[in-house]
């Protein structure tokens, strides 16, 4: 079990860097339904290795993000505006 958290905090932290970096380089629209689903599956993946790891203050800030994320996938595919 110890190893499958790793894996989720490993996949989480490159999976946010891999948007972060295709938003930086315009190759991903920040404002597109696949970079907030990259930021939320990978926000998730995230808690789940922070709460196995006791680390409390990344387990509020990925949900927090993971939130966000949730909410900016909703609004896109409802068609609101920004």
């Amino acid at each position: 079990m110890d190893t499958l958290i790793t894996i989720a905090g490993w996949v989480g932290a490159l999976g946010l860097l891999f948007a972060f970096v295709g938003s930086s380089l315009d190759k991903l629209d920040n404002l597109g339904t696949p970079y907030h689903l990259i930021n939320f599956v990978c926000s998730v993946l995230l808690i789940v290795n922070a709460a196995a790891n006791s680390a409390y203050p990344f387990v509020v800030i990925n949900s927090f993000w993971s939130l966000m994320s949730a909410y900016a996938i909703g609004k896109n595919l409802l068609g609101r505006p920004s």
